[in-house]
C-alpha cells in the first residue's frame, strides 16, 4: 500500500487549506537530468464552460479537472486545467515559496499572490499583481521573496516565448509524453 501524501497551501494573511494528493512523486527527464516533482490530479464536482484561445481560434470548452505539479526547487507550482477528454483548457502558474516537507508525507507551500494564466496558444496574462504589491507594501511579503517571484515570473515568461518559437502557437506540442508536464515549465 502506497503512503498517503498530504498538501497544505497557506496564504500570507493566514488562510490555509489541506488535501490529500491524488498522485505522488515522479521523476521527469530534463536536459540537466531528472527532476523530482509532486504530481496531483483531481476532477471538479461540476463542469464549467470557458472560452479558450487555442491554435485554431477561440473555442468554448468544458473544464472538468486539473493536474498539478509542485516543485521543491522552484518558486511556483503549475496547474493544467483539462476537459473530460484531456484537452488543455489552460495553465495556471501559482507563484509561491518552494514546496517543503513539514513532516513525513506532509508538504506545504506559501502562496505569494502573483499568478500567470497561459492559454493553449501560448498567450500569457499576469494576474493579481495588485495583490502582490499590496502584500509587499504591508510587509507580509519580504523583498527577498518578491525578488525571487519576479525572477521566477520572468523565467516562466521567457520559457513560454522560447517554446512558441520552437513549436508555434500550441504549447501542448511540447509536453512530456510520459508525465504530461509541459516543457516550458521545466525550462523555467
Amino acid at each position: 500500500m502506497a503512503a498517503r501524501i498530504f498538501y497544505r497551501k497557506e496564504k500570507l494573511r493566514g488562510a490555509c487549506w489541506e488535501y490529500q494528493v491524488e498522485g505522488g512523486w515522479i521523476a521527469v527527464p530534463t536536459e540537466d537530468g531528472p527532476r523530482r516533482l509532486l504530481r496531483h490530479r483531481f476532477t471538479f464536482y461540476r463542469a464549467r464552460e470557458v472560452e479558450v484561445r487555442t491554435p485554431s481560434g477561440t473555442e468554448r470548452l468544458f473544464r472538468t479537472g486539473a493536474e498539478q505539479w509542485f516543485f521543491p526547487d522552484r518558486w511556483f507550482s503549475l496547474l493544467r486545467f483539462t476537459t473530460s477528454n484531456d484537452r488543455t483548457v489552460g495553465y495556471y502558474v501559482n507563484f509561491s515559496r518552494p514546496l517543503i516537507e513539514l513532516r513525513e508525507n506532509y508538504y506545504r507551500d506559501l502562496d505569494l499572490e502573483l499568478d500567470l494564466w497561459i492559454e493553449p496558444d501560448g498567450t500569457a496574462t499576469e494576474l493579481d499583481r495588485d495583490e502582490f504589491d499590496a502584500e509587499l507594501e504591508a510587509e507580509r511579503l519580504t523583498h527577498e521573496w518578491a525578488t525571487a517571484v519576479d525572477q521566477a515570473c520572468a523565467n516562466v515568461s521567457r520559457a513560454i516565448e522560447s517554446t512558441l518559437l520552437q513549436v508555434g502557437p500550441d504549447i501542448d506540442q511540447d509536453r512530456d509524453p510520459a508525465t504530461g508536464i509541459p516543457g516550458f515549465i521545466l525550462r523555467a
